[in-house]
């Protein structure tokens, strides 16, 4: 840890998943086990039998494939940051879990096995920032897929990008594991919409204390806002799958709508052939 109320900035887009163990304890807040839950559930009800295998894309701490390995299904993962695989690989190592954890691109990477479920959570999904990086994720999922695979995306609600709403999800929290307490502000001050690309430029930010002092860590990073009918015409054009349903939770109950309760997009895509 750095000195105390040391403030780190960097300008590389990114950086913030160089910092696995820190990302780790600031996401560790959700239901994992309950959104695992959906995601089979949904893979099942489509692909009419049990899901065998899965490949969480962007998967970071990799918190689904953990749980899906934990229920003694075929798991691996997929991310680009080398200090993050190697962060993940030794989790699922002390954990005792057999799952593969690949150091690799979602727009290319080229799985040695083939699966029934791939699935993409969190802002992954929107790092995707142009039409074609867009359509080489649908391809490269596409390819991983068993016939009539189900590929299924977790990504913000359009209402956060084009509406005057309050957010869907909250943008600053505060997590504590053992003596180690993150506080994160997810958008920063400095967040701008460019309406032209659906990109936004966003400050991300960490504050971490620890019995040594706090560190203020900044990073820049940038998110595609791809709304729906622009997401539906791009399936189309890849030819690779068909968006058989869309909802607005990890609830099997809630499909999307503009009700407040729906707080993601969440479409199901079915591999074609």
């Amino acid at each position: 840890m750095n000195d105390h109320n040391e403030t780190v900035r960097e300008t590389s887009l990114r950086k913030t998943y160089t910092l696995p163990e820190i990302y780790d304890i600031a996401f560790d807040f959700r239901d994992v086990p309950l959104e695992v839950d959906f995601l089979l559930g949904m893979a099942e009800r489509y692909l009419g039998r049990k899901v065998q295998a899965t490949m969480e894309m962007a998967c970071g701490p990799a918190y689904h494939t953990r749980e899906v390995a934990r229920r003694g299904l075929v798991a691996d993962g997929l991310d680009l940051e080398p200090k993050m695989v190697a962060y993940t690989r030794g989790l699922a190592h002390k954990e005792g879990l057999s799952c593969a954890i690949f150091e690799g691109d979602m727009r290319s990477f080229r799985a040695p096995r083939k699966y029934d479920l791939v699935f993409n959570l969190l802002a992954s999904f929107a790092q995707l920032e142009t039409n074609q990086a867009i359509l080489d994720n649908f391809a490269c999922a596409a390819d991983m897929l068993v016939e009539g695979g189900i590929y299924i995306i977790s990504t913000a609600h359009p209402r956060d990008f084009y509406g005057d709403d309050e957010p869907s999800v909250q943008t600053t929290w505060s997590m504590t594991r053992g003596d180690v307490s993150v506080e994160t502000h997810w958008g920063g001050d400095d967040q701008q919409f460019n309406p032209l690309t659906e990109v936004d430029d966003i400050v991300v930010l960490f504050t971490v204390t620890t019995p040594q002092g706090v560190t203020r860590y900044e990073f820049p990073d940038r998110y595609r806002r791809c709304s729906i009918m622009t997401f539906d015409a791009l399936v189309r054009l890849s030819g690779r799958f068909n968006m058989i349903d869309a909802y607005g939770a990890f609830d099997a109950n809630l499909k999307l709508s503009n009700d407040r309760a729906c707080w993601r997009f969440i479409p199901i895509l079915k591999k074609i052939g």
